[in-house]
């Protein structure tokens, strides 16, 4: 697969990582409308002023300085909840002074259905 190296001109923003989906899209200056994004590939290398792209097979898109860029990240490696139909929890306190637990709360996505 074929590389690509994006650079910036201002800082790069600190939530993309390695594996992300890197997307882009002209940008009319005048009524600021967009086209459709076109996905370029995924996130190999990230560096202070540049990432380097792995694009897709078959991507010819070329990436100019004034388009708007975009990424998108994997759900599988960022789903933020628990997965499955039981969970097992246990708290304890270490400290040997009085504390109370007020509330405890959780957020589940069923695995499979």
């Amino acid at each position: 697969m074929a590389r690509k190296r994006i650079s910036f001109n201002q800082p790069i923003n600190s939530t993309l990582q390695i594996g992300d989906a890197v997307w882009v899209s002209n940008v009319d200056p005048l009524t600021n409308a967009t086209d459709s994004p076109e996905r370029v590939g995924v996130v190999d290398s990230i560096f202070s002023s540049y990432i380097e792209v792995e694009v897709d097979s078959g991507s010819n898109v070329v990436v100019n300085p004034d388009m708007f860029l975009m990424f998108s990240k994997p759900i599988e490696v960022n789903e933020s909840s628990i997965k499955g139909y039981y969970a097992d929890v246990t708290f304890e306190n270490a400290s040997k002074k009085y504390a109370e637990l007020f509330a405890i709360s959780s957020e589940i996505a069923l695995s499979s259905k």
